[in-house]
């Protein structure tokens, strides 16, 4: 949600593990373990063809304003040809580029940042947006700041949920906040929860706000029938 409108201006494709016996249910575990083997890039072709095939629809149709990020490990920049592989995807599916943010996870390290800040140049020159996920709490350092293009950053849920009455989480919240600002990029705050926790990052300048207190995950279709109905 962005602050200055109260507009829903963003989808985040979130992967749901469908047990037979049990709701769906987000599996963080499965993801590290993925990243840790071949696994990570088929669930990853998977997940950027189903959110491209998505956002090229809405904005053709219900959505043309809504922007769509997908989370990307870092794993991929040590693979051959990975961005040709997402124009492929982008022609295959007809998404318009512009409307699509690639978040750059911390979960794992980007061994030559130098390497992959041309390839995230590459992927910008193509339209794409990038954003650093989670910022401060994996294997990202202020290098990442410095070499790759980022056009945004992620307050993490682990900042967030204690800024209202925790001092050291307001303070690392607030010099996030401030060094966003000072680089010209934009600031979210996920894992927003309560309206303290709103009104507090509202005050402090985040630019859009992510969380249980403004939206609840949902499959693609019910998204559509709740912001275009």
């Amino acid at each position: 949600m962005e602050v200055a409108s109260g507009r829903a201006v963003t989808a985040e494709g979130l992967v749901r593990w469908r047990h037979p016996d049990r709701e769906p249910e987000p599996l963080p575990e499965l993801v590290k373990a993925a990243e840790h083997s071949r696994i990570i890039y088929v669930l990853e072709h998977w997940v950027v063809a189903t959110c491209f095939a998505d956002a090229a629809r809405w904005q053709k149709g219900p959505l043309p304003g809504l922007r769509v990020n997908v989370n990307l490990s870092a794993r991929e920049f040590d693979r051959p040809h990975f961005g040709d592989r997402l124009r492929a995807a982008v022609r295959k599916s007809g998404v318009d580029p512009a409307g699509v943010t690639l978040e750059i996870t911390e979960t794992s390290a980007i061994d030559d940042p130098e390497a992959a800040g041309r390839m995230l140049d590459d992927l910008k020159e193509t339209g794409f947006e990038i954003w650093l996920d989670d910022f401060g709490t994996g294997h990202s350092t202020m290098e990442w700041l410095w070499r790759l293009p980022i056009d945004g950053l992620k307050v993490p849920e682990t900042f967030v949920q204690d800024v209202t009455h925790d001092a050291k989480a307001a303070i690392i919240t607030a010099a996030i906040v401030e060094l966003a600002h000072r680089l010209g990029v934009r600031i979210a705050a996920e894992g927003v929860e309560t309206e303290d926790q709103r009104r507090w990052l509202a005050g402090q300048g985040c630019h859009e706000l992510q969380g249980f207190l403004l939206y609840q995950p949902m499959p693609a279709d019910a998204l559509v029938e709740r912001l275009a109905g």
